[in-house]
């Protein structure tokens, strides 16, 4: 069953990347939407890949779990990119009840909320002011600072992987 939602979320981002910016016409767009791609795959493969039982997994006791780190992604996510997208940020993952099926529900609504931004996201968007909390920036900082957070809590979920034996999909195939 878990396999087989994967198998469609997969095809879904794949779809989803076809109706990313154009190149040409938009190449600083393009260039993001395929960063934020990349590393969505990463982590769809991270959360599939690590065992339910390792949700619960920290290296130290004073650092967040691999699920806590899922949860706090997709929070992030959706922080970052709904101010884009115009949509609605859901209440906060990391306080609610964290296992791998709840985790992936959060990452699949998270990611396709990013991918959403992307999608409608042209080089003169970026330029855009849009309104995060109560501040006001342009949605390159937004996009791209999602960009940059997710790849930290990505370097995360690769030392937690690495502790349970595991090979990051970033690093599968060397």
């Amino acid at each position: 069953m878990k396999k087989s939602l994967f198998s469609v979320f997969a095809l879904a981002l794949a779809v989803s990347a076809q109706s990313m910016p154009d190149a040409k016409e938009n190449p600083i767009a393009a260039a993001g939407a395929r960063m934020y791609t990349q590393l969505a795959n990463n982590i769809t493969k991270s959360i599939e890949k690590m065992p339910e039982d390792k949700f619960s997994f920290r290296a130290t006791d004073d650092t967040r779990t691999f699920g806590q780190f899922v949860a706090h992604i997709a929070d992030a996510n959706y922080s970052y990119c709904t101010p884009v997208s115009g949509g609605t940020k859901p209440a906060s993952f990391e306080k609610g009840t964290i296992t791998k099926e709840s985790l992936i529900a959060a990452w699949k609504g998270a990611n396709a909320e990013c991918t959403k931004a992307w999608s409608m996201t042209t080089d003169k968007v970026l330029a855009e002011t849009k309104k995060m909390g109560t501040r006001e920036v342009v949605a390159a900082q937004l996009l791209f600072g999602n960009i940059s957070h997710t790849n930290e809590h990505y370097g995360n979920l690769v030392t937690l992987m690495r502790l349970n034996h595991l090979v990051p999909p970033s690093s599968e195939g060397r």
